[in-house]
């Protein structure tokens, strides 16, 4: 056999050289699920161009080409938040906490954009000295003069940072509850002939209050010091929640805040109190605000909860509604173009929107889509047909999608079936159609264009998790155990094999490659099962001791070995010809430096590239590697790019892409040079 794995259990060294990394072509994502408006932004001087994140990544795009992205890399858990500074040098990004380290800090990273490189990793944001304690920058906004930074995190008793930005060096801090939006407004200059330092006042949303933060240099002190006022509202009738801000900075100044009544809030900054609410929305509440005066007048653009998006002109008390449109969902995320021409919409849908700014009309994306679409909730699911072009993908809310690989674009949406807490585990291709199980134990099939054409009730009990095709049958396997044989017009049981444990899932079937009545399963009870058609019995059974299987393979070289992943973090190689309860070569996974920083070893996924030469595994750890079956002594690529579990990950049937899926609702497109 050309397998040629090592021989034992022992892991790489922890001095062993990293492997390559893969190269990251493009990632589909849009974070919906965020509260705050900065998921994606026009950047501030260039027109075209626009920064947003999904994963661990912040991405650099063009509007004008979906193919042109870049990406910045530097945090290792999800990015929660994100600001560009007015003159667009600088990006400012914050991350949730680590899981596994205690007492550590949600970092800040401040990106120079002409280089692309990280100048400072802030790390003032303490979540405390708890074990396994979490915490997440929520907040992140620049002053007008790009010298000062704040930021905020999510705790019930949190902290709000002021960093100076020409050293990254700490300001100000101070402990406050959570807030909602973070806003700069004008610089005070300072009073004092001897000193050069301005007064800097920022505005704050926090539950049914708005407050003001004046951060002031203290000649006493020699040092920058917070303090903090609140807006004075009405005695009663306004109890709100202010879910975003911006500082209009006409006249005296003004703050607008969007309220969870769907009302703009005008408040007066000079006198700190509120002015007026001008009904916007007509439920969901007034999620998102940006604002333009490129065209010689100030309009402010309203992201509503009941999908509208409006335009409102005026001042103090005095307001007109000036246009609206209706968009996909819930408008999470606004911003407008550094001329005022374009806006960028994301909605809760996952789907992002170009808007002409003046005609409030989107400008469809390929086959007349949104410019962007993306899951919004874990994927569990993937899988290539005959063709490179196109994939499909499904997620936890039920929604399965057919992509087109070349335009990143939503070929057919397929909404979510009649039982709306279920979702599909499996996919495979039958022809054009899409065969899929599910977790309420249904197995469907729809038409390209998302039509279904058939449906089997009650496939298997508790959800089907492996599907596998042959011209006469389906082959599925179950939550119940159980291994079923369907025939593939009728839809009707032919056979049903038992011989996994009670309780435990079949998680992979491959029918045999040279002898199609043989079909092999593995389960999460640690067995490999062969199952001889002919004699309608089983031929063979493995059993291991640690670990449940994940999935298996089988090979296209040498004697045709099954290959299987596992939940410890390994692939093991089993003969069937071989009469003993041990595979003939395995490998790991995870190295020694792994183990010793607590890195999660489990595997979800294997996968064959066409040719066969190469494994593809997904990883709990967020992982995919590449492994060169005739040397596998370590991975010969990485792939290194969400921010939580890979689910499942394929090439292309032209071997020259892998497309990976995951829990963080992303999906990463990566070149392959074999």
């Amino acid at each position: 056999s050309p397998l040629r794995f090592p021989p034992s259990m022992a892991a790489p060294p922890a001095d062993a050289p990293p492997p390559q990394e893969l190269e990251l072509e493009h990632m589909i994502g849009f974070a919906a699920g965020q509260d705050d408006d900065s998921s994606v932004q026009f950047h501030p001087t260039e027109p075209t161009t626009f920064v947003s994140y999904t994963g661990c990544l912040i991405i650099i795009g063009s509007v004008s080409d979906p193919h042109a992205q870049e990406f910045l890399r530097g945090h290792d858990e999800e990015v929660t938040c994100l600001a560009i500074s007015p003159s667009g040098h600088l990006i400012a990004s914050g991350q949730t906490s680590h899981t596994r380290v205690a007492g550590s800090e949600a970092a800040v990273i401040v990106w120079d954009f002409a280089t692309r490189q990280p100048v400072f990793r802030l790390l003032d944001l303490q979540d405390g000295p708890t074990a396994y304690s979490r915490n997440s920058v929520t907040q992140l906004a620049f002053s007008p003069d790009g010298k000062i930074l704040g930021g905020a995190d999510d705790r019930a008793d949190a902290r709000l940072c002021m960093w100076d930005l020409p050293t990254g060096l700490l300001q100000a801090a101070t402990n406050t509850k959570a807030l909602s939006f973070l806003e700069f407004g004008e610089v005070v200059a300072s009073g004092r002939r001897t000193s050069s330092h301005g007064k800097y006042l920022i505005y704050a949303g926090r539950g049914p209050a708005i407050l003001r933060f004046t951060l002031e240099f203290d000649v006493r002190s020699m040092q920058y010091a917070l303090a903090e006022e609140r807006f004075k509202m009405p005695s009663q009738g306004l109890a709100r929640q202010y879910f975003c801000g911006k500082y209009l900075p006409q006249g005296a100044g003004y703050l607008i805040a969007g309220s969870s009544a769907g009302e703009l809030c005008v408040f007066n900054c000079a006198t700190m109190v509120f002015r007026a609410a001008v009904p916007v929305s007509a439920g969901g509440g007034l999620l998102q605000l940006a604002t333009s005066s490129a065209g010689g007048k100030e309009v402010v653009y309203c992201g509503c909860g009941d999908g509208k998006l409006r335009v409102v002109a005026g001042l103090d008390q005095q307001w007109t509604m000036e246009g609206e449109v209706a968009l996909s969902g819930e408008i999470r995320g606004l911003s407008a173009s550094a001329d005022g021409a374009e806006l960028l919409a994301g909605t809760s849908l996952g789907d992002v929107y170009i808007v002409d700014a003046v005609e409030l009309r989107p400008r469809h994306g390929h086959l007349g889509g949104p410019r962007m679409s993306s899951h919004t909730q874990p994927i569990r699911c993937l899988a290539f047909g005959d063709s490179s072009e196109t994939f499909a993908s499904g997620a936890e809310n039920g929604v399965l999608r057919l992509w087109e690989l070349s335009h990143y674009t939503v070929r057919t949406h397929i909404a979510p079936s009649d039982n709306k807490a279920a979702h599909p585990t499996c996919i495979v291709f039958k022809g054009s159609d899409l065969v899929s199980g599910w977790s309420d134990g249904c197995m469907r099939c729809h038409s390209e264009d998302g039509k279904l054409l058939w449906f089997v009730p009650l496939t298997h009990n508790g959800g089907v998790y492996s599907i596998a095709l042959s011209p006469r049958f389906i082959a599925t396997g179950g939550a119940d155990a159980s291994l079923r044989l369907w025939d593939s017009e009728t839809r009707r049981v032919l056979a049903e094999f038992g011989e996994h444990r009670e309780r435990y899932r079949v998680t992979g079937i491959a029918i045999d490659r040279n002898k199609p009545h043989l079909i092999h399963s593995c389960g999460a009870d640690k067995t490999i099962v062969t199952f001889d058609l002919k004699q309608a019995r089983r031929s063979q059974h493995f059993t291991q001791q640690e670990g449940g299987f994940c999935g298996l393979v089988q090979s296209t070289q040498g004697e045709q070995e099954i290959i299987t992943a596992d939940t410890a973090g390994c692939v093991k190689v089993w003969d069937g010809d071989v009469r003993q309860d041990a595979p003939i070569a395995m490998l790991v996974t995870w190295t020694e430096r792994d183990e010793l920083q607590g890195k999660e070893k489990k595997l979800n996924h294997i996968a064959l590239d066409p040719s066969g030469n190469h494994l593809l595994l997904s990883t709990a750890s967020g992982e995919i590697q590449v492994w060169e079956l005739a040397n596998a002594a370590e991975p010969r690529s990485v792939g290194i790019a969400h921010s939580n579990e890979v689910t499942q990950a394929s090439f292309s049937p032209d071997g020259k892409q892998i497309v990976s899926v995951g829990l963080d609702s992303c999906i990463c497109v990566w070149n392959w040079f074999a």
